[in-house]
């Protein structure tokens, strides 16, 4: 994976801790205060690119942290005998396969996408309720934003969390078989 992938992917994953925290900041201050007419000009848009860049590093830690824990040494297991024995068999592919080794990266890069927006829309629901509360006015449209919105982020939360298990599922078996087959035809 180049730099750039790199850096895009925590854009990405940044965008939406972004989000959450302006939803958090806003519910807590409202949004009187917030200069809209000159939040879009260049020079704003360069320190809020560095900080979503920031947020999207320690997102994605923060969510790795908490997926190695929770859910991905089962899954692990089920091509391995315990999570980190698959290493031998990446580092394999790596030496031996570029090509190999970039199909992996780009799948592991959307894991890596979908576990990090998994946290970031855990937070947002949290947010996103919190400002509904705090800054809309009428309990009519209190509750059908509430109902709206937590429905769809938990769809979402969901798919989010299928996505990176069916990413992760794939990693493994393609890590095993590939590594197989390059040994296989070794020369």
């Amino acid at each position: 994976m180049n730099t750039t992938d790199l850096f895009v992917e925590l854009i990405v994953i940044g965008v939406g801790a972004t989000m959450w925290v302006v939803l958090l900041v806003l519910s807590l201050f409202g949004y009187a205060w917030v200069p809209f007419d000159h939040l879009f000009a260049l020079p704003s848009l360069l320190p809020i690119l560095a900080i979503t860049y920031i947020f999207g590093i320690v997102t994605d830690r923060v969510a790795d942290g908490l997926f190695d824990k929770v859910w991905k040494p089962r899954l692990a297991q089920q091509f391995y005998g315990q999570d980190g024995d698959d290493y031998d068999d990446r580092r394999y592919i790596y030496l031996r396969s570029e090509r190999l080794a970039s199909l992996l990266e780009y799948g592991r890069s959307r894991l890596r996408i979908c576990r990090g927006w998994f946290l970031n829309t855990l937070l947002i629901l949290v947010s996103l309720n919190l400002f509904i509360l705090r800054q809309i006015v009428g309990v009519s449209a209190k509750l059908s934003m509430i109902v709206f919105s937590n429905a769809f982020l938990v769809l979402l939360i969901y798919g989010l969390w299928f996505s990176w298990r069916q990413l992760t599922l794939a990693d493994y078996r393609k890590v095993k078989r590939q590594s197989a087959w390059l040994r296989e035809h070794e020369s």
